[in-house]
């Protein structure tokens, strides 16, 4: 099952008139408007960045309710329980357990039966790569490495042995047999994933995965797996979603695996370079033909996930200058407004499987500016979800761009939706815009401001505010 996204930053005025519209009156889904229709479709996936699973399965049915349809779980195996922090979980010790400070087996499988009953999908992250960190092993002794500190000669792993480790090395970018068997910071302890064992012990985990009613997995540090290991790990779940972590601005560094979609960092990249000051947002609309943008059946669309996050806050996340829209390198801040408007382009297109962050629920409330319940968000998820033709999401309406500047575009979804994308300081105006939308009544979905579509498919006028998006859909019977 494919999944989308989508929010928005709307203030938005209403058009054909001189008054300003009074304040808007939230409905019963905080963040959209009263008079939208629900969606009876979902397709979108939050991650859950470092939750607890009793605090996931907590909010369920809040998930459910603003639009959710999968939950991306951090990595439940047991972990290096030495590094209490997040990156901890990226460090397996035991693919037998399921137990470290997330939760226990216990816990995990209450989650998933709690998210079969209201019909959410959980993802776990799978961490096959690599092992533990050599400067934060969780014994003084539990990995040993030989005078040259180049190979294993002895560890205190339940499943591995020295054998099943690559030679210690350093990465380099241009040379692939580095980038897939070389350890990554040259420190965290490589699986040679190429092994029939170390595939086995991958694939013995899934299972146990999905016994406890996992529904898809993420790949972590799927760059530096040969492809040849997805295809035989993921031969007995050809009905589990999988989509992997390859890091890379451009798309034709990405391979062909068949049974593996991918985060969109090329997209990522080129919104950063058009939701920016001097940036030019018609570039967004071919970007899948220059190599910017997957194509959109292979493409998890996101804006922000744990790696640029992190990243941001210096915390061993992506702290690279290619990805992160809104963020000021110069001052390391973020621009969250630029974020907003990002989320309601990759929420409002067609292509794409949208995936939203958020973040630790472990960080103060006012640190928390990545939430699953931002009213822009959901705005932009109902949005999204009213887009969807069929059951699977799979068929969506057809997307026929109307705007295209540096500062504004605009598109339809079929003949009932429509998009309108403002990053500018000023205020734009749509004056006899021709479009093939039906006739009749559209409601912005954020604020519920109206705006008509005449007889012949033309939208007389409408003031978009600046630094906004708008999404409308079409609520004449």
């Amino acid at each position: 099952m494919r999944t989308r996204m989508i929010p928005t930053t709307l203030l938005v005025f209403c058009l054909t008139y001189t008054l300003l519209i009074p304040p808007y009156v939230i409905g019963e889904v905080r963040g959209v408007a009263p008079g939208i229709p629900d969606s009876t479709h979902r397709n979108v996936i939050i991650q859950l960045f470092n939750w607890p699973f009793v605090e996931i399965r907590r909010v369920l049915p809040e998930l459910k309710e603003r639009g959710y349809s999968h939950v991306h779980v951090s990595p439940p195996q047991l972990s290096n329980e030495r590094v209490w922090q997040w990156w901890g979980r990226y460090q397996p010790i035991d693919f037998t357990l399921l137990k470290g400070p997330l939760g226990n087996e216990l816990e995990f499988k209450q989650l998933n039966d709690a998210a079969d009953q209201v019909g959410i999908q959980i993802i776990a992250d799978v961490v096959f790569n690599h092992t533990v960190d050599l400067a934060e092993l969780p014994e003084q002794d539990f990995v040993v490495m030989d005078a040259q500190n180049k190979q294993i000669i002895q560890e205190k792993f339940s499943q591995f042995g020295p054998q099943d480790f690559h030679a210690r090395c350093p990465i380099q970018d241009s040379i692939i047999s580095t980038v897939r068997q070389c350890w990554l910071s040259n420190n965290l302890a490589d699986l040679k994933t190429e092994d029939p064992h170390v595939r086995q012990v991958a694939q013995t985990y899934l299972h146990k995965l999905v016994g406890f009613g996992v529904d898809g997995f993420r790949f972590d540090a799927a760059k530096h797996i040969e492809p040849e290991f997805f295809a035989a790990v993921l031969a007995p779940f050809p009905h589990n979603y999988a989509f992997g972590e390859i890091i890379e601005s451009s798309a034709n560094k990405f391979p062909d695996i068949s049974s593996l979609d991918f985060y969109d960092f090329p997209l990522v990249a080129a919104m950063k370079q058009a939701f920016q000051f001097g940036g030019n947002l018609a570039n967004l609309k071919e970007a899948a033909h220059h190599n910017q943008a997957l194509p959109g059946p292979k493409a998890v669309t996101f804006v922000r996930n744990h790696d640029l996050d992190c990243g941001q806050a210096g915390d061993r996340g992506v702290d690279d200058s290619s990805f992160g829209v809104g963020w000021d390198h110069g001052i390391r801040s973020l621009n969250r407004t630029d974020v907003n408007l990002a989320y309601a382009f990759v929420l409002g297109r067609e292509d794409g499987l949208p995936y939203v962050f958020a973040d630790m629920p472990t960080l103060p409330l006012n640190e928390q500016d990545d939430r699953y319940d931002d009213p822009e968000l959901v705005a932009g998820i109902r949005f999204h979800n009213l887009c969807l033709a069929n059951p699977d999401g799979t068929n969506r309406r057809g997307e026929v761009w109307r705007i295209e500047m540096p500062n504004v575009i605009a598109w339809q979804r079929g003949t009932d939706r429509f998009i309108v994308i403002n990053k500018a300081a000023e205020w734009f105006s749509i004056n006899n815009l021709q479009t093939t939308l039906q006739n009749g009544q559209y409601l912005e979905v954020r604020n519920g401001w109206p705006m008509h579509v005449t007889t012949n498919g033309t939208i007389v006028e409408w003031k978009v505010p600046p630094r906004s998006a708008a999404m409308f859909v079409r609520v004449d019977n």
